[in-house]
C-alpha cells in the first residue's frame, strides 16, 4: 500500500477504503477483544496515527465495518423484498440474506454493547442518520409486500428483527466451556440453533402485523 499521506478526497476516500478492508481481513479472524488499531495499521504497513484521521477510534472503524455490511444487506434485501407478496416470501427473503452474512449477525449482536461506545457524537449520528434511512426503505418494502395496514409497520419488525438477532447469536454462539456442557445429550433443549430460531422469530413477528387481507 502507499504510505505518502493522502491528500485529494479521492485518494482519502480510497484510504479510508484500504482501512476498512484491511480491518474486515482482521475482525474475521479475531475476537473482538483481539481487533486493535495496531493489528490493522500492521496490515496496512501504516503508522497507526494515520488511522486516527480516518477513524477517531477502534469503535469507530468496527463501525465502519458495520455500516458498509449492512449497506450491502439493504441492497440485497431491498431487491429481494421488491420481488416479495405474502409472509413466507417476507420471511425466507429476511432470513436467508441474514443467515448467509455471518460478520453482520456478529457486529449486530455487540452493535449497542460495544460498537456504540467510545464513538464522538459526529459519528454516532451519521451511523444511525443511515441506519434509519435504510430502514425505512426496506420498512416501506415490508409493508408493500404484507399489505400492511398501517404504514411503519416494516420498520418496527426490523427494529424488533435486530434486538431477537442480539439474543439469538449470543445465544447461538457461547462461551467455549458453556458449549462443552451444552455438547453433553441432556442439555440438548437448551442449544440454540440460529437459523431454525431466527425463523420462528421471523415468522413469529412478521406474523403479528395487520395485513389488509385479514378479517
Amino acid at each position: 500500500m502507499d504510505r505518502r499521506r493522502a491528500r485529494s478526497d479521492l485518494d482519502k476516500a480510497e484510504r479510508r477504503a484500504d482501512i476498512l478492508e484491511a480491518a474486515r481481513a482482521t475482525i474475521d479472524v479475531s475476537e473482538m477483544d483481539e481487533f486493535t488499531m495496531d493489528a490493522v495499521a500492521t496490515k496496512l504497513g501504516l503508522a497507526k496515527g494515520t488511522l486516527y484521521r480516518y477513524f477517531p477510534t477502534r469503535e469507530a472503524v468496527l463501525l465502519g465495518i458495520l455500516g458498509a455490511d449492512l449497506e450491502e444487506w439493504f441492497e440485497q434485501i431491498d431487491r429481494r423484498l421488491a420481488k416479495a407478496a405474502g409472509r413466507a416470501p417476507v420471511v425466507n427473503a429476511l432470513v436467508g440474506t441474514l443467515v448467509a452474512r455471518p460478520r453482520l449477525l456478529r457486529l449486530l449482536a455487540v452493535l449497542p454493547s460495544v460498537l456504540e461506545h467510545n464513538v464522538p457524537f459526529a459519528t454516532a449520528h451519521e451511523f444511525k442518520s443511515f441506519l434509519l434511512r435504510g430502514s425505512a426503505s426496506t420498512g416501506s418494502l415490508i409493508d408493500t409486500a404484507l399489505q400492511a395496514r398501517e404504514p411503519g409497520a416494516g420498520v418496527h419488525l426490523l427494529v424488533q428483527l435486530n434486538a431477537g438477532v442480539i439474543g439469538l447469536y449470543h445465544g447461538a454462539h457461547p462461551a467455549r466451556i458453556v458449549a462443552t456442557v451444552l455438547a453433553e445429550p441432556e442439555f440438548a433443549p437448551l442449544r440454540v440453533d440460529l437459523r431454525r430460531e431466527l425463523t420462528h422469530l421471523t415468522r413469529a413477528l412478521v406474523g403479528a402485523i395487520p395485513c389488509k387481507d385479514q378479517p
